[in-house]
């Protein structure tokens, strides 16, 4: 399949496994869920799909993983309390979910930050959607998918930085891609 059928069907099973776990209403006493990275950019060429929620009391969150726990679907859960890095301030919840036939479980990113740090991420990423253009999506998409790696994964936290070389810095060549990826700490 190509890049362009990949992301669709990646896109569809999102949903259907959003849906499966129902995390709005688990997440609903947190707040609505925020959508971000590959999944709401709709760039999605692995299954992962990134969630933000507002900051949370770690019991709240984890009351998230209870619920889940619960699921025959879901095999693995992650749960980690920011200290630095990108966690800082903040927590991350990990639902790992058996569906679909991508050779690994799907996995769910529950990012619950401030504030501030939520309306950070959600305006650069919400920014970088509207300024997308069809050529963008082509080159984000070709360039992703030929970083798949032999567990057919992008390389970690490679997505942002493959939007900012493509939309803010006009990239459209592989290896100018790679160097930018490379030059801002991503391992590939």
């Amino acid at each position: 399949m190509n890049p362009e059928e990949r992301s669709l069907i990646l896109r569809q099973e999102a949903d259907e496994v959003l849906d499966l776990i129902d995390l709005s209403r688990l997440a609903a006493p947190i707040g609505p869920l925020m959508p971000t990275g590959s999944y709401f950019m709709d760039l999605m060429m692995y299954p992962d799909i990134d969630i933000d929620l507002p900051l949370a009391a770690p019991e709240k969150l984890m009351g998230i993983g209870v619920e889940l726990s619960k699921l025959e679907c879901v095999k693995k859960l992650s749960f980690l309390r920011g200290k630095d890095g990108p966690l800082k301030g903040g927590f991350y919840l990990k639902p790992e979910i058996e569906y679909g036939d991508w050779g690994r479980l799907w996995k769910i990113d529950i990012w619950s930050f401030p504030a501030p740090i939520l309306e950070k991420a959600q305006t650069e990423i919400a920014d970088l959607k509207g300024r997308m253009t069809l050529a963008h999506r082509a080159i984000i998409l070709d360039t992703k998918y030929r970083l798949l790696n032999d567990e057919g994964r992008t390389p970690m936290f490679s997505g942002i930085f493959i939007y900012r070389a493509v939309i803010n810095l006009g990239m459209t060549e592989q290896a100018e891609i790679e160097t930018y990826l490379t030059e801002n700490g991503i391992i590939l």
